[in-house]
């Protein structure tokens, strides 16, 4: 079995696999002991960019009717976000006359 050796640094030394916190998001990154650089996963630091491009700008989804009811149709991006898929439930709500709440049940 293959040991992890780490990720060698600019300065030299061997920055070792850790998950830090950035923005309140777990990320896997690499963090060199003696000049203390971070190297982030590459998937993880491009959910976090995504993430903040999404609460930063916000989404507009059109609303359609399906049957008798409303559908709200969700772009791909914040699917895979929220690892949705048929059949997947979600609780709806209202805080505000305009304002309505998604959250998805694990």
């Amino acid at each position: 079995m293959k040991k992890n050796m780490g990720m060698k640094c600019a300065c030299g030394a061997v920055a070792q696999p850790k998950k830090i916190r950035i923005d309140g998001y777990g990320v896997r990154a690499w963090v060199c002991p003696k000049c203390k650089e971070q190297y982030l996963d590459s998937g993880d630091a491009e959910f976090i960019l995504l993430m903040k491009k999404l609460q930063k700008k916000g989404v507009t989804a059109k609303i359609g009717v399906l049957g008798g009811s409303f559908i709200v149709r969700i772009p791909k991006e914040i699917a895979e976000i929220l690892k949705l898929a048929r059949g997947k439930t979600a609780v709806l709500s209202l805080n505000a006359p305009n304002n309505l709440i998604i959250s998805v049940n694990k």
